[in-house]
């Protein structure tokens, strides 16, 4: 008898350390991976997806921003220059300025579009017992950062204004590039691959003689996240990495679902993220009043990662007519404050772990899915079981984070 396991609603994933969002696809995500056939032997499986939209930022109140202001409105270019020696080129162009920060004076507001092009990912199930399965999943993603521009908010009243103005915002590209050891503040595209998931996933079944509740499923998992993604690039505008930068990461949690009756399934799911630190090139603060896109600093810096935590609800309509169900999920996601240690005494650490984007973010995410299950036209000697869904991502709040409105689709075959 084929035992069948409902869609869940996990999380999609998080991105980096620094940036919270909703852009890594996680395969063994319980709201999208195919159903669970605990008689077959193995499973392979395809997903892919595309923003449908620019990405939209949430700031620290949960505003709707631009995904360049999702830590500050604005970027202090004054401040920018501050905390450095004082023989150096930037401090000499600071004193030059003769220019203090009135709160508008040298400011900046950044305008851009963040798109996912496309995010997809390959993944292999195997059971080496009746209710537990090897699964393992790599994400593959496109995405760009264009249209990149800011708009200079400094009043031309004083001749420090028409200083600021001249020398250094006329200027800016150009500067931070030379003094910020190769940042550059345009756009960019990247794709590559996401982090290397491997797991050990189990499910037990309960079968319950009552009017309305029929059947209690329980389900969990571990395994680890292994460092195969592209990795943050430094020197590139919020350039966010494809995994966790590096980092190990040790997944585990697990969930419950209930069947009502012989059409309804509803549950929740919990999971948690730990990671490793590790050491990694990262641009940093050298003074309390910068802000976190404009850090021409840049030194090998430890990470402690907070954890990611992640809690799921769902509703499902099971099989209602042949295969077809629909399922609608709700997602909270949220990863704790990160906390920097520099590998040298040139600059503090404690003004480094200042930086808004080191503090924690949520999202919160409205998740859809249409899945048609092949198998129930097939005969029970049947060699495959097919499997295919649509499903869709609806952020429609956050903290400090940068979400996508994605549809997917997923198909996958069990023999």
């Amino acid at each position: 008898m084929i035992k069948k396991l409902s869609l869940v609603f996990l999380a999609c994933g998080v991105a980096s350390p620094a940036f919270g969002m909703n852009l890594l696809l996680r395969p063994y995500d319980t709201l999208i991976r195919p159903e669970i056939y605990l008689d077959r032997c193995g499973e392979l499986s395809l997903w892919a997806e595309a923003g449908v939209v620019p990405a939209k930022g949430f700031n620290e109140h949960g505003a709707v921003v631009n995904p360049l202001a999702i830590w500050s409105p604005d970027q202090d270019t004054l401040a920018m220059l501050d905390g450095f020696p004082d023989n150096s080129p930037i401090t000499q162009l600071r004193t030059a300025l003769n220019a203090t920060d009135d709160g508008i004076r040298g400011h900046i507001a950044f305008n851009s579009k963040l798109n996912l092009d496309f995010g997809g990912a390959v993944g292999a199930r195997w059971y080496f017992l009746p209710h537990a399965w090897f699964t393992a999943y790599l994400p593959f993603y496109k995405v760009r950062l264009s249209d990149v521009a800011f708009t200079d908010l400094t009043q031309l009243n004083t001749g420090a204004d028409y200083r600021v103005r001249n020398i250094l915002i006329n200027n800016l590209s150009t500067t931070i590039t030379q003094l910020g050891d190769g940042l550059h503040i345009g756009g960019w595209k990247r794709s590559g691959a996401g982090d290397l998931n491997i797991l050990v996933e189990w499910l037990y079944n309960f079968a319950q003689e009552r009017p309305l509740l029929k059947n209690v499923e329980l389900d969990g998992r571990v395994g680890f996240t292994l460092p195969t993604g592209l990795k943050a690039n430094p020197d590139l505008l919020f350039a966010f990495p494809f995994g966790y930068d590096g980092a190990v990461g040790i997944v585990y949690g697990g969930g419950l679902n209930v069947l009502l009756g012989e059409r309804f399934k509803a549950g929740f799911d919990v999971q948690l993220l730990h990671l490793f630190g590790n050491t990694r090139p990262r641009r940093i603060k050298t003074h309390f009043d910068q802000t976190d896109l404009l850090l021409l600093a840049k030194t090998d810096a430890y990470i402690d990662y907070g954890l990611t935590q992640r809690f799921n609800l769902f509703m499902q309509a099971y099989h209602v007519v042949g295969g077809l169900s629909f399922l609608a999920g709700y997602q909270f996601l949220k990863r704790g404050e990160n906390h920097l240690a520099l590998n040298s005494c040139e600059f503090s650490t404690s003004l480094a772990n200042t930086a808004v984007s080191l503090e924690e973010w949520i999202v919160h995410s409205v998740e859809l899915n249409l899945h048609y299950d092949f198998a129930v036209h097939a005969c029970d000697d049947s060699w495959a079981a097919p499997q295919a869904s649509l499903f869709a991502r609806i952020p429609f709040n956050g903290k400090r984070a940068v979400a996508f409105t994605t549809v997917g689709v997923m198909l996958a075959v069990d023999f």
